[in-house]
């Protein structure tokens, strides 16, 4: 057998038949690809590439093509940025009416915390007093209303048993 040049690969082969102008299948595809992707390119890319003479008519509509496109994209561009400011805008805005939120929940917070230690305060004293008129009520002897007995009674103590209900006047 003789030795043959790959078109693709420009190395030596020994072909298996006399028609064969490719060592592999894969320098036979690769030679097809390019062959395709050229033929796919625009006709100004081919002809400039080859170094012919582009019509002027061709260059024109090509450059008017891409400016209307650069115009699109540049136009595109400013609308984004354009919202891309607003959001921002928008962002600072809502950061300071944030921030006013915090502070306002921070004083409300603590006006919780006072409240609840006031109640907390108001109901030490309230129990205090009240311990106080039962047992000056059992060392007296004197017999608690019906309205402050259901009080006592509402909150839980239950004055001794050996006290009697005062009468109504």
């Amino acid at each position: 057998m003789t030795v043959k040049n790959c078109e693709e690969c420009e190395g030596g082969f020994e072909p298996s038949r006399k028609s064969q102008r490719f060592c592999s299948i894969r320098c036979g595809n690769r030679k097809r690809d390019r062959i395709r992707r050229t033929a796919r390119r625009p006709s100004v890319a081919v002809v400039a590439d080859a170094g012919a003479v582009v019509p002027k008519d061709e260059l024109k509509a090509v450059k008017r093509q891409l400016e209307t496109k650069t115009k699109i994209c540049q136009r595109r561009v400013e609308i984004l940025q354009s919202k891309l400011r607003s959001q921002s805008c928008e962002l600072d805005r809502l950061g300071a009416e944030n921030s006013e939120q915090r502070q306002s929940n921070n004083v409300l917070q603590l006006e919780v915390a006072r409240l609840k230690r006031a109640q907390r305060t108001n109901v030490q004293d309230l129990a205090h007093l009240a311990a106080w008129l039962v047992s000056l009520a059992n060392a007296k002897g004197v017999a608690l209303d019906p309205a402050t007995l259901d009080i006592l009674n509402r909150r839980g103590w239950n004055p001794s048993k050996r006290q009697t209900r005062a009468a109504r006047p």
